[in-house]
């Protein structure tokens, strides 16, 4: 699944960002939105592109999870997911931003949207909260992209141990290749049963086997008393009294 950014419009919302990121290389986010499950609530892009058609293929494909936190990788861009309690919050960076500092926006989004909004968002429209906030969404793309001490203060919150299981997988196989992903599986638990049938068969023959060695070891020795006392009766008579 291929995408190409355009340059930053300069539209009233996003002619801050586009501003800032005219005088500076560095790594940004440039998308962000608040859903719950693919509709969305607010949305906002520092770019033009078609950067929230990826986003909502990648809302249609999320698992059905209480808590998701994931990354996917689209050419030079990543895609985070921050996932709870029904709302979904989601922001695409430059690939060279890493994961840090996208999921820090992504809680802090998290937090202000959970108390501004509270449970009426799991009942909203779409778009509900797009006009007022956007704006925020546009005030911390800023902060977090721009501004060094995000990054501070991110270290010292110990979010970089909240972002270890994070699991980085390549949008196009889980878009476009999903079922190959659903094949794999279907094959490890068809390993899964096979090693468990061959772990209780490899008990059911030594259990065959030791009842076959204990049963041949009684008859040979049902055999040499038998023989012992066949030899020693011929000699001392059947009642052995004559010995």
């Amino acid at each position: 699944f291929f995408f190409h950014f355009l340059p930053p419009s300069s539209t009233k919302q996003t002619k801050g960002m586009a501003a800032a990121s005219s005088g500076s290389s560095r790594d940004q986010i440039l998308y962000a939105l608040v859903s719950r499950g693919t509709i969305v609530l607010a949305e906002c892009s520092a770019t033009q592109g078609n950067a929230n058609t990826i986003a909502r293929r990648i809302l249609e494909r999320l698992p059905a999870s209480d808590s998701v936190r994931q990354s996917y990788t689209q050419d030079r861009h990543l895609f985070h997911i921050l996932t709870e309690e029904g709302l979904t919050f989601l922001c695409m960076s430059d690939e060279g931003m890493g994961r840090r500092v996208p999921f820090a926006f992504l809680e802090e989004i998290r937090s202000r949207f959970t108390q501004a909004y509270g449970s009426a968002a799991l009942t909203a429209l779409a778009y509900a909260y797009n006009t007022e906030f956007s704006r925020i969404l546009h005030q911390q793309m800023e902060y977090f992209s721009f501004n060094p001490n995000a990054d501070v203060i991110n270290r010292v919150r110990g979010e970089v141990n909240d972002v270890k299981n994070i699991m980085m997988e390549n949008i196009e196989k889980v878009l476009d290749r999903g079922e190959k992903i659903e094949l794999l599986i279907d094959k490890t638990d068809q390993l899964q049963g096979d090693a468990f049938a061959f772990r209780r068969n490899t008990r059911k023959l030594k259990r065959e086997m030791w009842w076959r060695n204990f049963r041949l070891a009684c008859g040979i020795g049902i055999g040499v008393i038998l023989l012992v006392y066949f030899i020693s009766a011929m000699a001392c008579g059947m009642k052995l009294n004559k010995c």
